[in-house]
């Protein structure tokens, strides 16, 4: 271990690793180096969920490197067990601690991605065996674990957004019952309200138990985990909380870097901070919303690997390169209903003063004397002076490739006109004749004015 570095990168999941395998490809003959409070790096967390129902085999599956790969491959030194206590802009150092050791360790430039964390309310259960998160490799093992040894039948998941909706796919399909409870009306966060209906509806329909408007006071261990709310007591055999996650930022307070309320550091399109030569990247920085013009906390895997590798390549470079910005774009599903979304919600694009319009629409994804012609649900928001595309929310089967159009079309700033101009493939194994989003677009088209 080096006294100091080059570059210093802060953290070593998706954005850490990017940004050193990018500054490398820079310049090889760098000294680079990434701590990283865990003791691994580079792995997809978001298939985490599918270990459990044996989708991902093992949850070694999810590692694309280890850490001794990593530096053997990319050239970067990496120092896993090492978390960032305090860091000095002026003299351009971080304290490390780990490993039984504690030291300065100076740097050129730094790029800080060190993630995010479960938020996990204060509940004095906390820590004892069958109440879990679901963040890193680690917490599967416990769970998998837990599962072999207990053989639960009810699970309790806190927290409907994508990783309670998809741990809740899990463990249905492992047999364990699941109630699955959210604090607001909806699950899934931003949704339209006749996607909501029409996606929950289907998980009650295929057993769980979803109570929406309900918080969550206290949990207790008896025999069985009592998980008490406002309305009434459930017992269960384990527990999965995901309500969401906070920036791992403290370390940062009072060092005057700027940061939304929630503690996400904002950066500009360059991926730097207000602290010269300091970067940032990932689920601990905010991304730039094209449609809002805000920068917005938007922790998605695919946005923390793009920043990633901008911060890296910028710091080498001297900012040579943008990131373009995001729309919000998701996907997930629940047995066969799948969701996406993308761009704005109605009710956000009235908020930003556009003169909103929408359309909801019902379709089949083939056609409808073809085999397994599954249904689609689509509404999109448009503005109605412009006929400029703002969002496109999906329920059903085969969602993917429509919601992607979509994504292209706001990125181009598209019409709804420009969509139904487009000359979208047709055969029936993959879609009517008229594909949802053109019934879409034809729909709108007499909406705007």
């Amino acid at each position: 271990m080096k006294n100091k570095y080059d570059i210093l990168i802060i953290g070593g999941v998706a954005a850490g690793t990017s940004a050193a395998a990018s500054a490398l490809r820079e310049n090889p003959s760098l000294n680079v180096a990434i701590f990283q409070k865990e003791p691994y790096i580079s792995y997809g967390g978001c298939g985490l969920p599918y270990v459990l129902n044996g989708k991902v085999k093992e949850v070694d599956d999810l590692f694309a490197f280890t850490s001794e790969k990593f530096q053997e491959k990319k050239g970067a030194e990496v120092y896993t067990n090492y978390e960032t206590i305090d860091v000095d802009f002026e003299q351009k150092y971080v304290l490390v601690k780990g490993n039984m050791d504690r030291r300065k360790i100076f740097y050129d430039k730094l790029i800080i991605s060190t993630g995010a964390s479960p938020i996990i309310p204060k509940f004095d259960v906390w820590g004892q065996e069958g109440i879990f998160k679901m963040r890193n490799p680690s917490d599967d093992e416990e769970i998998l674990k837990f599962i072999e040894k207990n053989k639960p039948s009810h699970a309790t998941i806190i927290g409907g957004g994508f990783i309670g909706v998809e741990v809740a796919e899990v463990l249905i399909e492992s047999g364990i019952k699941v109630t699955l409870i959210e604090a607001k009306e909806n699950i899934l966060g931003d949704i339209e309200p006749e996607i909501h209906d029409e996606f929950s509806e289907y998980m009650i329909k295929n057993g769980v138990d979803l109570k929406t408007e309900s918080m969550v006071e206290n949990i207790l261990k008896k025999e069985r985990f009592i998980v008490k709310t406002e309305k009434e007591s459930i017992e269960t055999d384990m527990i999965i909380i995901s309500i969401g996650v906070k920036p791992n930022t403290d370390f940062l307070l009072n060092k005057n870097v700027n940061m939304l309320k929630n503690k996400a550091i904002i950066v500009d399109n360059y991926m730097r901070t207000n602290i010269e030569d300091v970067y940032a990247a990932g689920d601990c920085a905010t991304a730039y919303n094209i449609l809002s013009g805000e920068d917005e906390y938007i922790p998605l895997g695919t946005t923390s690997n793009k920043q990633g590798k901008l911060a890296g390549k910028n710091a080498v470079k001297g900012n040579v390169e943008e990131f373009k910005g995001v729309i919000g774009s998701l996907i997930t599903k629940f047995l066969n209903m799948e969701y996406a979304k993308t761009g704005l919600t109605y009710e956000k694009a009235k908020e930003l003063d556009y003169n909103v319009g929408s359309v909801y629409i019902k379709a089949k994804a083939r056609a409808g004397y073809y085999e397994n012609a599954g249904n689609i649900s689509f509404k999109m928001i448009f503005d109605r002076s412009t006929g400029k595309i703002l969002g496109g929310h999906f329920a059903g089967k085969e969602i993917h490739s429509r919601v992607n159009i979509i994504v292209s079309l706001i990125y181009s700033c598209g019409t709804v006109q420009e969509l139904y101009n487009m000359d979208l493939p047709y055969s029936p194994p993959f879609s009517p004749v008229w594909d949802i989003t053109l019934i879409a677009a034809s729909k709108a088209m007499k909406k705007v004015k």
